[in-house]
């Protein structure tokens, strides 16, 4: 059976090993630098909202646990996400690679919150869905949309 811990964890991985290069080498080759960070930024917008419009939902639906939840917390914390993303990107934009600290605060909120994903929340989906709930769950987000999360770096 496929596990949503195993995917989302696969994705989490593939994400680091893309903001790490773009960190490694973000004083050096800035055409590289500037492809580097939108792949980062649109897989992880399109991570989150794999998680926000079809997993949570699921869970949701299936625990009852909406306000107070587990997702209340993850989607506050996608917020802060979403506003390092924005604004590492403007700097990007204007050719400013001078974002450590706003590198520093969103790997701090990222590590917080994939550990919380990883140990808590994906085995809890696991457990809560059956396999065909959690295929149906694979295939909506293999056919979602890419306007709903690609826009970065034009």
């Amino acid at each position: 059976m496929n596990r949503v811990l195993d995917f989302m964890g696969k994705d989490h991985d593939r994400l680091d090993k893309i903001f790490k290069e773009f960190k490694k080498i973000k004083n050096k080759d800035f055409d590289k630098v500037k492809s580097l960070f939108s792949q980062f930024k649109t897989g992880l917008q399109r991570h989150i909202v794999w998680e926000e419009e079809i997993l949570f939902i699921l869970f949701e639906e299936r625990t009852g646990l909406v306000d107070g939840g587990p997702t209340e917390v993850m989607r506050m914390e996608h917020r802060q996400i979403k506003k390092f993303l924005h604004e590492i990107h403007e700097k990007i934009e204007r050719q400013d690679t001078q974002t450590d600290n706003l590198e520093y605060g969103l790997v701090e909120v990222l590590t917080n919150h994939n550990y919380k994903e990883e140990n808590i929340l994906y085995p809890w989906i696991d457990k809560e869905l059956n396999e065909e709930e959690i295929n149906d769950a694979f295939k909506k987000m293999s056919n979602l949309p890419s306007e709903k999360y690609e826009n970065c770096c034009e």
